[in-house]
């Protein structure tokens, strides 16, 4: 195919419609994963309340998180590697991902219109995964410090944050990911198409 008809066929209407889908949903899950890197790894040290304010440990996150890396989230993408909740490998897919998130963000024109530039979905695949163990990780402290889990068999592998519901449902929509449908059960019924 020569240029002039790829670049016909990247501004075809559902071609258009596609890639801002696609970058729509690439956005989106750049921002869902940075709370869980960022605003939960600070929650971590988190202390109660004092006059209507939540209170942090802060010494403790500055000697523990913020020592690791030039900024917050690579201090506690660090941090989570330390804790076994992140491999580096992921953690390299995450700085890939954030390069990526910049060049969708700022170069949406040059999406649409150049032939040879669209949203990197499998980096969208491995955000999936990302987001899903973060919520396993996140998850698992909040059943083993919460009484309300005491002498209660927890499945780990099977927890599922809100964020990772909406991660699954964002790749599904743009063909990344099977999405299943629950039945009234809670089981999992066929894939949507």
């Amino acid at each position: 195919m020569d240029m002039e008809q790829r670049l016909n066929a990247k501004l075809a209407p559902e071609s258009v419609a596609a890639t801002l889908m696609r970058a729509g949903c690439f956005l989106s899950a750049y921002e869902l994963i940075k709370p869980q890197i960022i605003d939960s790894v600070h929650d971590f040290f988190w202390c109660g309340f004092k006059g209507g304010a939540h209170v942090y440990n802060e010494d403790q996150y500055a000697r523990n998180v913020l020592w690791l890396g030039a900024n917050k989230y690579l201090a506690s993408c660090a941090w989570l590697v330390k804790m076994d909740a992140l491999t580096d490998e992921q953690v390299a897919t995450l700085a890939e991902i954030r390069t990526h998130r910049n060049e969708v963000a700022h170069e949406l024109p040059k999406l649409l219109v150049d032939p040879d530039f669209e949203v990197r979905t499998e980096l969208l695949a491995e955000a999936v995964e990302i987001v899903r163990r973060l919520g396993v990780f996140w998850g698992s402290i909040e059943a083993d410090t919460n009484p309300v889990f005491d002498d209660r068999e927890i499945d780990y592998e099977g927890i599922k944050s809100g964020s990772c519901l909406l991660m699954e449902y964002l790749a599904a929509m743009v063909g990344v990911a099977e999405r299943k449908e629950p039945d009234r059960h809670g089981g999992d019924q066929a894939p949507v198409q």
